[in-house]
């Protein structure tokens, strides 16, 4: 459909080219089907004949942020902001770029003038919960997330960011408990299995800790993070074999990270198996761009084993 839109409106530009309203609206075409570089040029274009339109380099800024330019995103909102000081969907989106660039304060700023404005903008309390969950002001952080609940009670990312506030200020019973509303939403959310799985670790509950870093690998094969805590607690509990399955699988996903190696000769060398030990060790070493430890120790290591 939006290949027909942007035909049609191909057409109608042929026969009045310069109509600046139908050139902004197939900008907006062409960026909503990804063609942002050809956007971008027409919205140029707008900026030259229409310097003091805000919404243009507004559009410019939705499209700089698209592509990953965050700064020249940042400044084209400003400058739209400044030719239209109360524009909340300006507002909103500088602020949006603001957090990306950790300018957490100016994007505050913002958001409480778009609550101000709108109470019931879920969006903007969210963000402001986001800000002060980066600011590490809790208190505050749960304020804005559970505003935002009650305008929007399926927030799934009000409710891990919720989560995770209660957590730092201790009260792990609502912690757990918004973590289980985000994983009913989202069975396939690995993260929420692995701050879950960090919980019940912090409270030697390893049989839970097990279950779900077990979850969250499921969910997420590539968590590095998980896969380490997993056979660290399988090994502490003597599940060699689980440890070894486990890390064999991690070598058919990720095949070049040598952390995975060196934790597989580690479960070797536990299983008194000094060939695979020493095996492992060096598969490690040839792949020691990755390797998350003193690359040294590691070659002291694969000496000493070696003379066993």
């Amino acid at each position: 459909m939006s290949t027909d839109l942007i035909k049609s409106l191909q057409e109608k530009l042929k026969q009045t080219p310069n109509d600046n309203k139908l050139i902004e609206e197939y900008a907006i075409a062409l960026s909503d089907i990804g063609e942002n570089q050809e956007a971008l040029k027409n919205f140029i274009y707008l900026k030259k004949v229409s310097p003091d339109n805000p919404q243009v380099y507004y559009n410019i800024g939705i499209i700089l942020e698209k592509i990953g330019k965050i700064d020249d995103a940042v400044l084209s909102y400003e400058k739209a902001l400044s030719i239209s000081p109360n524009d909340t969907d300006i507002m909103y989106n500088l602020a949006n770029v603001y957090i990306k660039s950790g300018f957490y304060d100016e994007a505050e700023a913002l958001l409480l003038k778009v609550i101000d404005v709108d109470k019931d903008d879920e969006n903007s309390f969210f963000h402001l919960g986001e800000i002060y969950t980066r600011k590490r002001d809790f208190e505050k952080s749960i304020l804005y997330l559970n505003k935002a609940l009650e305008i929007k009670s399926d927030d799934i990312v009000a409710k891990f960011y919720l989560a995770y506030a209660y957590k730092e200020i201790g009260n792990i019973d609502l912690a757990v408990k918004f973590y289980q509303e985000v994983i009913s939403q989202n069975q396939d959310y690995s993260w929420a299995y692995y701050n879950l799985a960090s919980i019940y670790l912090e409270q030697n509950n390893d049989e839970q800790a097990i279950l779900y870093l077990e979850k969250t690998i499921k969910t997420n094969p590539s968590d590095i993070k998980a896969i380490k805590l997993l056979v660290k607690l399988f090994s502490k509990h003597k599940k060699y074999s689980a440890a070894e399955k486990i890390l064999r699988q991690a070598i058919h996903d990720m095949p070049e990270e040598a952390d995975i190696y060196y934790f597989l000769a580690k479960v070797y060398n536990e299983l008194k198996s000094r060939i695979n030990y020493v095996k492992y060790l060096k598969m490690a070493w040839k792949k020691q761009i990755t390797f998350s430890g003193d690359v040294k120790q590691l070659e002291e290591e694969i000496k000493e084993a070696e003379k066993r």
